[in-house]
């Protein structure tokens, strides 16, 4: 049987748990009590335990996570300071919040007051026939509340069944949300995804959904900013960078849509804002990596790397401060709010030529226009292809996917979402590659660096050496799964999927002999 999650909108009363099972004359009912403590209760920015069904208190500095799916009452001590869940020691808390995320840290949702409870049903003869344990909650001067989960034991089913049904009685229902309890402690959940549904609709003007887009991912990038500043983890800055670069691409790709003089002075602004962030990003993607490239590397070599880390751990302490101080400064703010006062409506730019076409039509001639960009790059692919020409393809495989993610609410969920599936696989192994070329190219430049050098140099260069030497490895590694990717996205296929969806009948005859 499965065991029943609760939520109970009112305190636990063991008198009157005692006096219900009393009518049975063969149970009795013992409870511990725990006290009344402090808490907080924790989440994700993106509020991955909640979309996960799970709560998470910081109790006594130890982590208690409850998961309202398998009724799981975990405990742990929690890490000192704030790291992110994949930097936290290990332990039965941490190895189920990594499986929500491993980048994030862990911030604080509001203040709580938790007790634990712990309790058993008995027979006559004090043997165990249920368990149960029960979290007492409240918040300020809120009425108190519960949540807990009554565990069957095998061979005791009448038991089990009793006590689920007082507890029902009382007001007791199956909880599988912490929806139940945010809603009783007055919590509101803050809105964020960093992909979010977009309405759009397939007949309003292409020049209104554009700007339906640029306006929703300026305003994710913004809730990103006080987490890059607080230097909360690095997730802030990626999807910081994410949202402006999708910005970007609806003003490059969505063409003819504004006007051209308009369109390139709000992506140089754009650029301009990045280009902060640039040396930042690069360093934390070389630190995240830092466990993979010391298993790449033989144990001789990992001298160097800690030399080369904590050059760059060092070198990141300064580039977090200049983009925190850039993010707060008035030129910053001032430029960030006449954006999204610029995109509140889309009046505020002017119309390109193509502005009024209707959405659909516009969405299904720019993405076969791409895919056919796609294709006809991707045949020309063997062996003996240029880097060039990979990292062309990577960009075309870009420009495509993000059209197709913009445009989704245009096109049947299965169908699109099938498409962008199969593009992911072949754009992911490009990624790989162009990876592996960019860290080559960046590694060969820190051995003329500062890092590299002084008494420490030779074992610097042994390991750079050592790990270019695998990262070129991969990268022919990469190159080959390139090309069995290509051949499965150009099948007939998928090819015949692109045309059903996004054919337009006036470019039927062009695209029939295009995509052969």
């Amino acid at each position: 049987m499965e065991p029943f999650v609760y939520f109970l909108p009112s305190t636990l009363s063991l008198r009157k748990l005692r006096q219900y099972l009393s009518q049975e004359p063969h149970y009795q009912v013992i409870l511990e009590q725990g006290e009344m403590q402090d808490a907080a209760l924790l989440d994700t920015f993106d509020n991955g335990l909640f979309q996960a069904a799970k709560l998470l208190f910081l109790v006594d500095k130890h982590l208690l996570l409850l998961d309202l799916q398998t009724g799981q009452l975990l405990e742990q001590a929690a890490p000192a300071g704030r790291p992110t869940i994949g930097d936290m020691g290990k332990g039965p808390v941490v190895d189920i919040l990594q499986e929500v995320s491993k980048l994030r840290a862990l911030l604080p949702v509001t203040g709580i007051r938790v007790r634990r409870d712990e309790g058993r049903v008995l027979d006559d003869e004090g043997k165990t026939l249920v368990r149960f344990y029960h979290l007492t909650l409240g918040r300020g001067r809120r009425k108190l509340m519960g949540m807990g989960c009554a565990r069957y034991l095998r061979g005791y089913s009448e038991a089990y069944s009793a006590l689920w049904q007082w507890l029902e009685n009382c007001g007791a229902t199956v909880c599988q949300s912490a929806g139940d309890l945010y809603t009783a402690l007055g919590i509101t959940l803050q809105d964020y995804s960093v992909k979010p549904e977009i309405e759009l609709l397939p007949q309003a003007p292409v020049k209104e959904s554009a700007t339906t887009i640029l306006r929703t991912f300026l305003k994710i990038a913004r809730q990103n900013e006080q987490g890059v500043i607080a230097d909360s983890d690095s997730e802030f800055l990626h999807d910081y960078r994410v949202c402006l670069r999708k910005v970007r691409s609806v003003l490059s790709l969505f063409t003819e849509v504004f006007d051209a003089n308009d369109s390139n002075r709000l992506k140089e602004q754009l650029a301009a804002v990045m280009r902060t962030t640039n040396n930042l990003r690069d360093l934390d993607v070389y630190l995240l990596n830092r466990g993979e490239y010391q298993r790449l590397v033989p144990p001789s070599a990992h001298a160097g790397l800690l030399i080369l880390f904590d050059g760059f751990a060092q070198r990141r302490k300064g580039e977090q401060k200049k983009v925190g101080s850039a993010m707060q400064s008035k030129g910053y703010l001032r430029s960030m709010d006449n954006l999204e006062a610029l995109l509140a409506s889309g009046d505020n730019i002017k119309n390109g030529p193509q502005a009024e076409v209707q959405s659909l039509t516009f969405a299904r001639r720019l993405i076969m226009k791409r895919y056919r960009k796609v294709c006809k790059t991707g045949r020309d692919l063997d062996e003996t292809t240029p880097d060039p020409i990979i990292h062309q393809l990577r960009i075309h495989c870009k420009k495509l996917r993000y059209l197709m993610e913009f445009f989704t609410p245009l096109f049947p969920p299965p169908e699109i979402k099938k498409l962008i599936r199969s593009l992911k696989t072949l754009q992911d192994t490009l990624g790989n590659f162009n990876d592996y070329s960019v860290q080559q190219e960046f590694l060969t430049k820190m051995l003329a660096s500062d890092i590299a050098g002084g008494a420490k140099a030779l074992a610097v260069a042994h390991s750079i050496g050592a790990l270019t030497a695998m990262l070129h490895h991969l990268q022919s590694e990469e190159r080959r799964k390139i090309i069995e990717n290509l051949v499965g996205f150009d099948s007939l296929e998928i090819r015949d999927s692109f045309k059903e969806l996004f054919l337009t009948e006036d470019a039927a005859d062009e695209d029939t002999c295009l995509l052969q």
